[in-house]
């Protein structure tokens, strides 16, 4: 999660702004940076620090105002933000978007695609979702993210009655007339070559 008002920072982007690379940097500093500077998304394989500690860090200063809570020189930095503080408007990776909605991380990215779910907002190369946005999502009266779970004979798991093509009766009276090949049906209608075959199946059933 990316705190609400509390921009974060990755090992890249200290690395860089300190002029090294980022292999020379967590080789030289990493462990001092780490023992001071709290992550704000523990557990998760990228890193995010709280900006405002990550420069106060690297700048020497002292652990930066923003809460009561004060650490001693040789303790690590309280975190800027309490745990388990959730605002609406924090950032949310595809997993933990995922947990709100008791789907795969898979299936929130694939909803981005389609619309059900907003397109997120891009950080440090992801994409995030504001929490007030994975909950609004699972309380919509839809429920379209649960269709997986319908129990045996729902209606809703019937397939979907085929609908009459009108052009399949007509091609049916042409041949009566006259033999079609899928050239013709390609022709008259502007279909492809697929579809015209599929036409012309359909047309023989009828007569």
């Amino acid at each position: 999660m990316i705190p609400q008002g509390r921009p974060t920072t990755t090992e890249d982007d200290i690395a860089a702004a300190t002029g090294l690379p980022v292999h020379t940097w967590r080789r030289r500093h990493a462990a001092a940076f780490r023992a001071r500077v709290p992550v704000v998304n523990p557990g998760e394989r990228l890193r995010l620090y709280d900006d405002e500690q990550a420069r106060a860090f690297m700048s020497g200063k002292p652990w930066p105002t923003g809460t009561t809570a004060e650490a001693a020189d040789d303790e690590p930095w309280p975190t800027a933000v309490p745990p388990g503080a959730e605002h609406p408007d924090g950032l949310l990776t595809d997993k933990e978007t995922a947990n709100i909605l008791g789907i795969r991380d898979a299936t929130v990215r694939a909803y981005a695609t389609t619309g059900y779910l907003p397109a997120g907002i891009e950080r440090h190369g992801r994409t995030w979702w504001p929490r007030h946005t994975a909950e609004a999502r699972r309380d919509a009266g839809d429920q379209h993210h649960q269709t997986p779970g319908r129990k045996p004979g729902d209606p809703r798991n019937r397939a979907p009655r085929p609908r009459h093509d009108p052009r399949i009766e007509e091609i049916a009276e042409l041949t009566a007339q006259a033999p079609l090949t899928t050239a013709d049906v390609v022709q008259r209608y502007g279909v492809g070559e697929r579809t015209a075959q599929r036409l012309l199946a359909a047309a023989r059933t009828c007569t």
